[in-house]
């Protein structure tokens, strides 16, 4: 599975045509259900290692924090010399969200937070018709904004359901440079739509959960991002 993945991410690079600066994380899916529960969960996909503890320290409160990073080197196919296309990035979010059973199967979630990360890409380009070979870079440090809503049906070991986040992500800092020549971009900011679907299997303590997330947003941004995400991990409670 892992080596599917990576075939995928290294896919998802080669295509990329423009600087690729935003990678979103899993959607953190607990579907806590009681006073004093915690979850630890590890997962790993196309948009690199994620992870995710969250505690409720309050009835039908919780606290969560969650992070993803990941760093990608592939041998350019735009280059007859050894260079190599790289793209990486850093991000952490808290959050605070509500929970209750909607029915006797159903969970409901919904979260609340901030985030913080960073992105990088290089990648050569060939120019079409031409020899001529162009190398691109960009960086840039975000804040992250978002609300969120989960909701899952329990049907014995089995759980599936839906989430759908809301995600304000202004560039604090946001630079390219092409052939030696840098640029301060201007679109800068974007509310992105990212919903997800996912799958648990397991018992009360361990969990196998799949999600699998479509993000989009408004054109007109100057800066590239992964507009499909799937992702495999497991999830420990306590």
């Amino acid at each position: 599975m892992k080596k599917i993945i990576g075939i995928l991410s290294v896919v998802i690079l080669q295509g990329c045509g423009s600087e690729l600066l935003y990678t979103t994380n899993n959607i953190p899916i607990p579907l806590v259900q009681k006073q004093g529960e915690t979850q630890i969960s590890g997962q790993y996909g196309t948009n690199g290692k994620s992870f995710n503890l969250v505690s409720s320290p309050l009835e039908h409160i919780s606290l969560s924090i969650a992070g993803n990073y990941d760093k990608v080197t592939i041998n350019s196919n735009d280059f007859d010399t050894k260079k190599e296309d790289k793209n990486s990035h850093n991000y952490t979010e808290v959050a605070i969200g509500y929970f209750d059973n909607v029915s006797e199967s159903i969970v409901g979630e919904a979260f609340v937070g901030y985030g913080r990360g960073d992105g990088m890409d290089q990648y050569y380009q060939r120019q079409e018709f031409s020899s001529i070979v162009h190398n691109n870079f960009g960086y840039g440090k975000y804040d992250k904004y978002f609300v969120q809503a989960n909701l899952g049906n329990k049907n014995n070991a089995i759980t599936t359901g839906f989430a759908i986040r809301l995600s304000y992500v202004d560039f604090l800092e946001l630079m390219k440079t092409s052939d030696g020549v840098t640029t301060f971009p201007s679109g800068k900011e974007a509310l992105f739509f990212e919903p997800a679907l996912f799958g648990k299997i397991g018992g009360k303590n361990l969990q196998l959960e799949v999600e699998v997330m479509f993000p989009y947003t408004q054109k007109g941004i100057d800066f590239d991002y992964r507009n499909f995400v799937i992702s495999t991990g497991l999830r420990f409670i306590f």
